[in-house]
């Protein structure tokens, strides 16, 4: 599956040079509603609950993404109001989960936490994937994560790209300063090839396009290591 990260340049560097993804952690969300889809009306298991929902703050982190990279809206919010990079990858042999949009929040989910009774996995999953539907035009993909160990420098968790994501395309928003071929510098070679390129408002639609005047950029596979333009 071809998932979707967007962030600032500077990050965005950070993350093709390390091979890895900073996980989000539930606190640093930019939605107060977080892992709170649902509806609790009874005290008791609103209580039982808050202690299941600090929990889960303490011990999952996510990596949060999107199906799609050519929302202007996504790169205005999330891409440094398009001066940042997309990252492009596919993710092979790991869980990832769409997230699931609603107007209301779920009833009937929680009630029976009170009575000392635990979440089944379906029951975990929707609180998890649920999101208010204004947050729709996101195409949300998570994958989530245990958090073990924080990293020494900075304190914060991180998700390697090895075993299970592969870097496939870096796509350079249509204010990024750099050139492809400046983030084609940063990237580490893998696998398989990287494509990188230049993204542009689109002529007739509110979308985002390919910049086809200004040629894609390939990081060749480690076994041929070099770097290659595009016809």
């Amino acid at each position: 599956m071809r998932l979707y990260y967007l962030t600032e340049q500077r990050w965005a560097e950070k993350i093709l040079q390390e091979q890895r993804f900073k996980l989000s952690t539930i606190s640093e969300s930019n939605d107060p509603f977080e892992l709170l889809g649902a509806s609790v009306g009874e005290a008791k298991a609103r209580r039982a609950f808050k202690i299941l929902h600090d929990h889960w703050t303490r011990t999952i982190g996510m990596l949060c993404t999107s199906k799609v990279w050519d929302s202007p809206v996504m790169w205005a919010h999330y891409g440094d109001k398009h001066k940042g990079v997309c990252l492009g990858f596919d993710v092979i042999g790991a869980e990832v989960h769409q997230v699931n949009y609603q107007s209301k929040r779920l009833s009937g989910l929680l009630e029976h936490v009170g009575a000392g009774q635990p979440l089944i996995e379906q029951q975990m999953r929707a609180i998890l994937t649920t999101k208010f539907r204004d947050w729709s035009y996101e195409r949300e993909w998570r994958m989530f994560c245990d958090l073990q160990t924080r990293d020494s420098e900075d304190g914060k968790y991180y998700l390697n790209f090895e075993p299970h994501i592969t870097l496939r395309e870096v796509i350079l928003g249509s204010r990024c300063s750099a050139s492809p071929r400046d983030v084609a510098a940063k990237v580490v070679a893998s696998r398989v090839s990287v494509e990188v390129f230049k993204a542009r408002p689109a002529f007739q639609s509110f979308r985002i396009v390919r910049q086809k005047d200004e040629p894609s950029v390939f990081v060749a596979p480690k076994a041929a290591g070099f770097i290659s333009l595009s016809p």
